[in-house]
């Protein structure tokens, strides 16, 4: 049980670190398997989508934001 303990305290200390491999490895992968192009349009729908998220889970008044960002406020 000590080990399992030292395993996961280990993990927590190092999660971004972990995080970053994990997330390189996987974008390295799709660049593979999909190529650079579609590997791109991936990533950018994802920050899309997490952007989208962060400002619903924020209660952000969606069209108020776009209506501030077009500059027609």
């Amino acid at each position: 049980m000590d080990n399992l303990e030292y395993i996961l305290e280990w993990m927590l200390m190092h999660r971004g670190k972990i995080i970053g491999v994990l997330v390189g490895l996987l974008i390295s992968l799709s660049v593979i398997f999909w190529g650079v192009l579609k590997t791109l349009l991936i990533v950018v729908c994802v920050v899309i989508g997490y952007f989208g998220g962060k400002q619903l889970d924020d209660q952000v008044d969606i069209k108020d934001r776009l209506l501030r960002m077009l500059g027609e406020r």
